[in-house]
This record gives C-alpha cells, structure tokens and sequence, in this order.
C-alpha cells in the first residue's frame, strides 16, 4: 500500500491524538485528617498520580501553572481542607509532564465541580532584563537539561542558591517570583536572550533575602530587576465543591 507522505504525517497525528488521555478513566478523592501542614504534591507513577495532603489551592496551581497570587476568590476552605488524590489513565503507557496540567483540570472539574475564568488586571510586577554590559551567563552546550534546584531557600540565616542546568530566562524569571521577598509579584521575563543557560545564583538567606537577590542578579548573573505596575492574567474562582470521598 502506497501511502503519501502527508497522508502519513496526518494519520501519526491522529493517533498521536488519540492515545492522549483527555481525562483520568479512575479517580479516588479522599479528606486527608492527618492535621498535617505538609504535602508530597502530585507524584506521577507510570500511568497513574497519587498526592497527599494536598489543599484543592494546592491543585489548582499544579493544574493551571500559576503562581499562589495569581488565584483569585474560590471558598474559604481553598487552602484550609487538604485531600489525598489518586487517579489512573488505565492505559499502558506512562504520563507525560506535558498531559498533567489538562488531566488534573479535568480531575477538578469532575470531582471538585471547579468552574473559573481568566482575567486581566493591573498589578505589582517585576521585570527582568540584562543590567548594564553584558550578562554573565554561560550558555549551554549539547542537550539541555532543563532542571533546576534550590538550595537553602527557606532558611533564616546563610547562604541560599539556585541552581540552573539548562534552562530558560522564563524559567529563572519563574523562580525568582517564587521566592519569599518576591510572593504576591510575578516576574516577567524581557532580557532578550535566547536559548538554555547554566548558572549558580547565591544569595543571603533571611531577612535580607530580597535586597540580596537584587544584588546577587546583578553582580553574579549581569540581570537586574526593575519594579513596575503592569497586566497581569489571573485565574478567577467562579465556583467549587468538597468532592464527595471514595
């Protein structure tokens, strides 16, 4: 059978699309009571994800991609109840990072009765941009790797880093509106550079973590920050449910 080589790119594309899970075919919502304030997250095992403890504000973030300040409204209970989830594709072949966020937007649609809406609105923000010269960055050679990790981040006292191997100026710019001093900000990404970078940000951990970071970005990285107030998207709570257990 002959079979053009269009025609073939279009049928791998369906069937592409059709192995990729829309929803979880079994989900199990349970009230965690532990008392507990710690979370494991949301685990991938194969083709199924097991979270405990986890708040449905918790969820929410995982699902959308956003930051804590960018969930607007929901019930009082958002952060407060905590839930361990379990959920199958019932498929053979593992998850993949990319299907997580529609799945387990799907998950909270159908077990939380979640409904929300994007907006629009002016707020607070960081700019991150390449200071003065050049920036001091090494670019990555061969495949990269795409991690970063923090170390001693939500300490009181000595030396905190990021480390990053592999990765985008969006994602630093990501994880600097992570940080303690930086929450309730987003931080938008405009230093115009392209590609992956490898580098290792330290700074004071503490008190005098913001003042030290804006300092370290500068003197380690060639970035700076600039503060302005500009539009930001959040994610506006319309409606939720406590899912009935099972």
């Amino acid at each position: 059978m002959n079979i053009k080589v269009g025609t073939a790119l279009t049928l791998s594309l369906l069937i592409a699309q059709a192995q990729t899970p829309k929803t979880f075919e079994v989900t199990s919502v349970k009230p965690n009571l532990s008392g507990l304030d710690q979370s494991i997250g949301v685990n991938i095992l194969g083709s199924r994800i097991i979270g405990e403890n986890l708040s449905l504000r918790t969820l929410i973030l995982q699902a959308y991609g956003v930051l804590d300040f960018q969930i607007i409204g929901g019930p009082r209970w958002l952060s407060s109840d905590r839930f361990d989830v379990e959920a199958t594709t019932g498929r053979p072949e593992p998850i993949r990072l990319p299907e997580l966020g529609p799945l387990l937007r799907g998950l909270l649609a159908d077990r939380f009765r979640l409904a929300t809406h994007e907006e629009t609105r002016e707020m607070p923000t960081y700019v991150l941009v390449v200071d003065k010269g050049s920036p001091k960055l090494r670019q990555t050679t061969g495949v990269p790797a795409q991690s970063m990790r923090g170390v001693n981040q939500r300490a009181t006292a000595g030396t905190a880093k990021m480390i990053g191997d592999g990765v985008t100026m969006a994602a630093l710019a990501y994880r600097i509106a992570e940080q303690e001093p930086f929450l309730g900000h987003t931080v938008v990404e405009k230093t115009g550079l392209t590609g992956f970078y490898d580098f290792t940000l330290e700074w004071d951990a503490g008190d005098e973590a913001g003042p030290s970071i804006l300092a370290a970005l500068r003197t380690q990285l060639g970035l700076r920050l600039t503060s302005e107030k500009s539009p930001v998207e959040v994610l506006v709570i319309d409606s939720a449910e406590k899912p009935s257990a099972n």
